[in-house]
């Protein structure tokens, strides 16, 4: 199997999901303006920028709700994360962004692709990204919403991506064998292609692609051609 690299999937980045319009604040906006931002835009975080538009931190919901908890935190005693505990206080009794905020704003690139950004959310336990440009200003944010996005294409346009995309551009003598189904982003890909190494690539290709949540695998091959110098010569089939 021949497959070219430009006839690969491309696979989507944060610029395909990412949300464009966002509201930002500077670092002097008061408590006030910040939860008023957050209210009236239906949003859960604000960046911060500075006056050249580069993000320095985020204000989130979570970051403002620890003003009701004033009380709470300067009675507190807790030895074993006195580093988090004070880290709060100092957020709970600020009154402007740059006090409140969670600084450095974690930034991706517009063309991160989702799969590394959702690691990297998963790493740093965020919610959401800043996207910067190449110059290092917002371009936009990027949230756990945004990148389960993928996942509402339809059936049949994944469907139609597997045979537009991936089996049209291999170089198969018996491509047009191959049948693909898929219910709820779970593709089950049947019928026969001439090698155990084409199925195998087929699959794998077809799970990496935006949007599939399994593959069931379904393939038959004449010969297996990853069993080693003696399949080359002695073709070991299997039965179909």
């Amino acid at each position: 199997m021949s497959l070219a690299k430009s006839a690969l999937p491309r696979h989507r980045t944060v610029s395909d999901v990412m949300t464009t319009h966002v509201h930002v604040a500077s670092p002097e906006a008061p408590f006030k303006v910040l939860v008023r931002l957050i209210d009236e835009n239906k949003v859960s975080a604000i960046p911060i920028v500075d006056q050249q538009g580069i993000p320095i931190g985020i204000v989130s919901e979570a970051d403002l709700v620890l003003k009701e908890r004033r009380h709470e935190l300067e009675s507190a005693r807790d030895f074993l994360h006195r580093q988090t505990l004070r880290h709060e206080r100092a957020k709970a009794d600020g009154t402007v962004a740059s006090e409140i905020m969670t600084s450095p704003a974690i930034t991706v690139a517009a063309n991160t692709p989702l799969s590394e950004a959702a690691r990297i959310m998963q790493k740093k336990n965020v919610r959401r990204l800043v996207v910067v440009d190449q110059r290092g200003h917002i371009a936009g944010i990027v949230s756990r919403s945004n990148l389960l996005q993928v996942f509402l294409r339809t059936d049949d346009e994944l469907r139609d991506e597997i045979y537009r995309s991936l089996i049209s551009a291999l170089v198969l003598s018996a491509s047009e064998n191959v049948r693909v189904e898929v219910r709820s982003d779970i593709v089950t890909l049947s019928g026969e292609v001439d090698r155990k190494s084409d199925a195998e690539i087929l699959t794998r290709l077809t799970r990496e692609l935006d949007g599939v949540v399994d593959v069931v695998d379904h393939l038959k091959y004449v010969w297996d051609d990853t069993a080693g110098p003696a399949a080359l010569f002695g073709r070991s089939f299997r039965p179909l």
